[in-house]
Parts: C-alpha cells; sequence; structure tokens
C-alpha cells in the first residue's frame, strides 16, 4: 500500500478536524488545489480502504479508517508539526483500539513478504554458522539492545561501555548507580526471556509481562501494576488510572497476542501497546521494547535490537500511536530492523 506525501497530509488534516471537502480546500495546505484534484486524492485513499465517506450531499464528510491509522506512516516533519501544538486536545485511552486492531491485518501482504525474506536471511544465517558464532552473536544482540533501550530512557552509557559492564562487570567511570542498575536490568530480562521462551512462545499472560517489567524495574521505580494516573511527557494523551481496568486491559492485550497467528504481529503489538496502556508507574516502553523481543526469540525470528533507530524517529513513532491511533510509523521503525538484523546478524 503506497500513498503520495500530500495524501498523508489529507490523512493528517482529516484528523485534525478538516473533515470536509470544503475545510480541506481552504486550510493552508490545499488552498492551491483544484476541488477535483482533491477529490481524486480522496478517492484513492477511499479505495485503498484507508478513508471512509460519512453522509450525503452537502453533508459529506469523512474519517481515517482503522486501516488508514494502521498503515499510514507520517513523516517526522509532519508529526513534530501536530505535536507542537501545545493547545490539542486531551485525549484519554480508548478501549475500541484493541477491538480495532484485533478486527485488522497488521501488515499487508508486502509488508509480510518482506519480513519473511528478511527473517528467512536472517534463519539461513543460523543454519550454517558454528555454534560458538551463535552464541557470541546473541551475546552482542543482547549488549545491543541492553544499550540502545537505556539510551532510549536518557542513559549515558555508550555501546563500549555497556559490552564492558556486561561482559566483565566493570561499571562505567563517571556514570550513576541508576545508569548502570539500568543496563544491568535489561540484560537480566533478557537472559528471563531466553531461559524461558516457552513463557512467550504459545500462551502470554498477564503475570509473565509483570515478571518481565520486575526484572527491569529491580533498584530503579516501583514493581507491580500501576494504582495511579501518569502523565506522559510532551504528550496530552491520559492513560487509565483505574487498576482494575489496567488489569483487565493487559488482559486483553495478552489474548489478542495468543489470537494473532502471525508473529510479527505478535512482537508488533507487544512493542507498541505497553507503551498506549501504560500498565506499570514507569519502565512501560523497554517493557514493550524487551516484551517484543521475546516474543521473536520464542518463536526463532529475527531480533529488534533497535541499534540504528534513531531516538527521535522512535518516540515519534509511539507518540503517533499514543494520540493518533497511528500504526505506520512503528511499523516502518520495525521493518527496518528486521533488515537491520538480516544484514548485520549471525554473520
Amino acid at each position: 500500500m503506497s500513498i503520495s506525501n500530500r495524501q498523508q497530509q489529507i490523512l493528517v488534516a482529516i484528523m485534525a478536524g478538516n473533515n470536509t471537502l470544503p475545510r480541506l480546500l481552504a486550510s493552508d495546505e490545499f488552498h492551491e488545489l483544484t476541488e477535483r484534484t482533491l477529490q481524486r486524492d480522496l478517492n484513492e485513499l477511499i479505495e485503498q480502504g484507508l478513508v471512509r465517506r460519512e453522509g450525503e450531499a452537502r453533508a459529506v464528510a469523512y474519517a481515517v479508517s482503522d486501516a488508514g491509522r494502521i498503515n499510514a506512516a507520517l513523516s517526522e516533519r509532519q508529526l513534530e508539526t501536530i505535536f507542537a501544538n501545545e493547545e490539542r486536545d486531551a485525549l484519554r485511552y480508548d478501549f475500541n483500539r484493541l477491538d480495532a486492531l484485533r478486527d485488522s491485518s497488521l501488515f499487508t501482504k508486502p509488508e509480510l513478504s518482506e519480513l519473511d525474506g528478511y527473517n528467512d536471511t536472517f534463519q539461513q544465517k543460523l543454519k550454517t554458522a558454528p555454534a560458538d558464532i551463535i552464541r557470541r552473536e546473541r551475546e552482542r544482540i543482547i549488549i545491543e539492545l541492553s544499550w540502545k533501550s537505556s539510551q532510549f530512557e536518557g542513559n549515558t552509557y555508550s555501546l563500549l561501555e555497556t559490552e564492558t559492564l556486561l561482559k566483565e562487570g566493570i561499571p562505567a567511570p563517571g556514570k550513576t548507580q541508576e545508569e548502570t542498575t539500568m543496563v544491568i536490568n535489561h540484560k537480566k530480562a533478557l537472559d528471563f526471556s531466553e531461559n524461558y521462551r516457552e513463557l512467550f512462545a504459545k500462551n502470554l499472560n498477564i503475570q509473565t509481562v509483570i515478571e518481565l517489567h520486575k526484572l527491569l524495574a529491580e533498584g530503579l521505580f516501583d514493581k507491580g501494576l500501576r494504582e495511579r494516573l501518569v502523565g506522559i511527557t510532551g504528550s496530552v494523551y491520559k492513560p487509565l488510572d483505574n487498576k482494575f481496568q489496567i488489569e483487565d486491559e493487559l488482559k486483553r492485550l495478552c489474548e489478542l497476542i495468543n489470537e494473532k497467528q502471525n508473529v510479527y504481529e505478535k512482537a508488533l503489538l507487544a512493542f507498541t501497546y505497553i507503551c498506549y496502556l501504560q500498565p506499570f508507574n514507569d519502565g512501560n516502553k523497554r517493557t514493550g521494547r524487551i516484551l517484543a523481543n521475546a516474543i521473536l526469540y520464542a518463536h526463532d525470528s529475527f531480533p529488534l535490537s533497535l541499534r540504528a533507530v534513531n531516538i527521535n524517529t522512535y518516540k515519534l513513532a509511539i507518540l503517533a500511536f499514543y494520540e493518533l491511533g497511528i500504526l505506520g510509523n512503528a511499523k516502518r521503525v520495525f521493518m527496518d530492523q528486521a533488515k537491520f538484523a538480516a544484514e548485520n546478524y549471525a554473520i
């Protein structure tokens, strides 16, 4: 599925409330377009299932469909423009979002074919590599993921310092105890997912997710499900504040991950939805990242080390899912890292 930059802008405009033809034509982005050109773009978006038409005659309005939100990816500049508006309306947790993800394919057929190709390349290297090479590659992936995931949280450990810490147990000079603990906790969580891979293979449950978070939280912040409201820096999104609803939604997420037949969809759900649900007081994004990798590892798939991901790219992708329900940017990160794994690991 491919759409032009202008069609991406149309999706953004519709989500921002310019959801009729007159409003679109009057907006700064499209005032130079003819009505015929804009209508043609809208019709193409409708044909691809990304937009739906509502109402009749002069009352016609447009809405972005679930498929549109799942498959659309906006540029970083577009996302930055949206999130720079400090007066945008506050958003609360959408209970219908899980159902929309259940009823939709999270990857298009071409995307699945591309991911299968990356996975085949990765697996072929594993089949032909000696056992000691596979062991060292797994160690490298754990080091790189522990480093990058910690970096996303503001940790200043370098990749070399992370390697020295995890392989030799020597903390880097000038780092805080919190930074050192954060890196070590990532390795503990990844070791847990490797040693108990069966927990992530078929019947993921809420207790396994809580245990994974517990390992990441040790010595850093509160463990267990959240019992109070949390705010998200840079976002107007407000997660649930009721512990029982949080628990119910986390159970529903685990059920949906188990229902999905495709491992890439399972991992993508973990990668994004833990962040959206915010079931814990802290450490939600890192739990989502490690859970996604645990699911992939349990199914003998490529890892998402995230080594080559720009921090701003990742944060905008997650924020796009928080506030806009757009999954395409997170999918792009996912697919880019699948390609990176195929090209750089088990060599």
